[in-house]
């Protein structure tokens, strides 16, 4: 068994002097010694009789710390509440526990320390009295135990009394063991090791994860690999969740990372975003719309702008900065510049949405059940956007009912509702129909708002069905030779005829290895037509010439060199292959050195 616990609890209670005397290990850095304060996170450990390895977190418990000490508690299996019992509940105490109830921290185990400061009397009213209070904010009334971290009274008998909720906790199959997700653990400390290099430190929440694993570190979306593991002061090759473990990273350097990145195996698994939507935790009170607020998430903190939504308990928070969430992660919302807690809940939704589509996301977000579960947020994705990627289904319980052919379409990976790909499929083809002109992959998905790999994949389907095809980089309607099909050396030389637009390409002049076959290969898939002297033009440009030459002109009409040479703009050079090859093509038939027009664009006629 593995897990993660850690104190909370007013300043100077004795949280750091009591991990000393569970662990052995004292947290407090030497500035911290002399202050007799605790400033940032601070961490150790212990084992169980039984090989049990418990991570233990040490909180700061001063006002002024209040967003270290979120980022120490979000990870925690169990919390223990520490109240000095000359002193008993305090309000950092009673913010510490709104904290930890916020963040969906059930087991606490209040532990009165300094028992030795007072008589029997008075030790047990400050228990009563933390009791009580922590039925008021948690609804719920935790074991209890008084100890003296200063000369180890009950800190064998505290010891025990965690691990059996631990092992209680483990068998009543709880997340001890979580292995439902991919890896993922939220940096809070990064420093250089001789002979390993860059190394990080986190709560590994899921798991598990080896030496060797490919990771990827959020939100820069950076790769890196597993160089060297340690949980517990001991060296690993692999390390299951819950567990306080330090990583060291191949592929990155300390000051590419700091406190609130986040290493995960799946990136999928993360939402990167400066914008969110939240569902508050019932019982809150709206304030002022569009105020300054701190957001506190894993061991991330940015401030954001707060924007209620009228009439329900979501929230939009536009961020200062990008932060690496995850669906349904508890956060709290800070006074900005202050400690007092404002709000709490969930993360619901990542990323800006429409203003005309937003009435409907609230209406699907306002439906989730309390407790979601992961075939909620699969669901919501389908019915917001039409498609969810396989990879975010890892581990997850409703795989097949998401891969049921009469539920989604299989697209390379992306999972698209029946309705969404019908619908999209007819909005290309709209869209490009009423555009009137090409358009490139990237210009199709920002237009109709739809994932960039999706739209590649939708575009596919349709190129597949020959109801589009791609010429000059960009999609158009009907069928046809589509130039994303080509090799590199097709495409390298179909730029390069492109390019040359009237002046054609000369064959003798290009340096493409093997170019003769790829110019036979383009010629013969329709994109090029050759022309005498191995000159070669882009069948749009040829086209185009051909229109300007026959424009305004009638079925046997004479067109002299000369006034088709006015025409383009081409040299003899040029115009005496460009008439030849429409001779061939039955545009005009030769007469002298002229040529009579046998048919114009849009119009097939006999020749005369």
């Amino acid at each position: 068994m593995r897990a993660v616990i850690g104190t909370a609890g007013h300043v100077d209670h004795g949280k750091t002097a009591l991990i000393k005397a569970l662990t052995g290990i004292m947290t407090a850095r030497p500035k911290e010694q002399a202050l007799g304060m605790t400033l940032d996170l601070g961490f150790a450990h212990f084992e169980g009789a039984e090989g049990e390895t418990v991570g233990v977190i040490d909180v700061p418990g001063h006002e002024r710390y209040i967003r270290n000490m979120v980022s120490g508690v979000w990870s925690l299996d169990m919390v223990l509440l520490v109240v000095a019992a000359d002193e008993g509940w305090m309000p950092m105490t009673n913010d510490h526990l709104r904290v930890i109830h916020a963040m969906g921290i059930k087991d606490i185990l209040v532990v009165i320390n300094k028992s030795d400061a007072v008589d029997a009397d008075t030790l047990e009213m400050v228990e009563e009295e933390v009791l009580e209070k922590c039925l008021e904010i948690t609804d719920q009334i935790p074991e209890s135990i008084c100890v003296s971290a200063l000369n180890g009274d009950n800190i064998p008998q505290l010891k025990e009394m965690v691990l059996r909720h631990l092992r209680r906790m483990e068998a009543q199959g709880s997340d001890l063991q979580s292995s439902s997700q991919s890896a993922r653990v939220y940096l809070d400390r990064v420093f250089t090791v001789n002979g390993i290099g860059t190394v990080m430190t986190g709560s590994l929440t899921e798991g598990p994860i080896s030496i060797g694993d490919k990771m990827t570190i959020m939100p820069a979306g950076k790769p890196v690999q597993v160089k060297a593991l340690q949980s517990g002061h001991k060296n690993a090759d692999n390390v299951d969740a819950v567990s306080r473990v330090a990583v060291g990273l191949k592929g990155i350097t300390k000051k590419e990372l700091e406190r609130g990145h986040c290493l995960v195996a799946n990136p999928a698994d993360a939402m990167v975003t400066d914008h969110m939507i939240v569902r508050l935790a019932e019982g809150f009170t709206e304030g002022r719309n569009n105020r300054e607020v701190e957001v506190a998430l894993g061991s991330a903190h940015s401030l954001a702008r707060l924007h209620h939504i009228r009439g329900t308990r979501l929230a939009r928070l536009v961020l200062s900065n990008k932060v690496t969430a995850f669906w349904n992660q508890p956060f709290v919302i800070i006074r900005n510049g202050g400690s007092d807690l404002l709000f709490s809940g969930r993360v619901v939704w990542s990323g800006a949405v429409e203003a005309r589509r937003r009435a409907d996301l609230y209406e699907i977000l306002e439906a989730l059940p309390e407790q979601p579960e992961e075939q909620d947020r699969l669901q919501l994705s389908l019915d917001f956007h039409g498609y969810i990627h396989r990879d975010a289904l890892h581990g997850c319980e409703a795989l097949s009912f998401m891969e049921d052919a009469s539920s989604c379409v299989d697209m390379n990976g992306w999972l698209v509702s029946h309705t969404f790909h019908k619908e999209a499929n007819e909005r290309v083809q709209e869209t490009l129909k009423n555009e009137g002109t090409a358009l490139s992959g990237p210009e199709l998905a920002s237009k109709l708002n739809i994932e960039q790999a999706v739209m590649d994949e939708i575009l596919k389907g349709l190129k597949g069905e020959n109801l589009i095809h791609m010429s000059g980089g960009a999609w158009v309607l009907g069928g046809g030779s589509s130039e994303d099909d080509l090799g590199e050396k097709g495409r390298v030389l179909l730029k390069m005829i492109r390019e040359a637009a009237e002046s054609g390409l000369e064959a003798s002049k290009t340096k493409v290895p093997g170019g003769q076959k790829e110019l036979r290969n383009l010629v013969h898939l329709g994109f090029v037509v050759p022309m005498e002297d191995q000159i070669y033009y882009y069948k749009e440009v040829y086209d185009r010439l051909v229109s300007a030459i026959l424009k305004g002109m009638s079925i046997g009409e004479v067109v002299a060199l000369g006034e088709a040479k006015d025409r383009t703009g081409l040299s003899r050079k040029y115009m005496i292959p460009v008439l030849n090859r429409m001779e061939r093509d039955g545009w005009v038939k030769r007469n002298d050195s002229d040529r009579v027009v046998l048919k114009v664009p849009g119009q097939e006629a006999e020749a005369a």
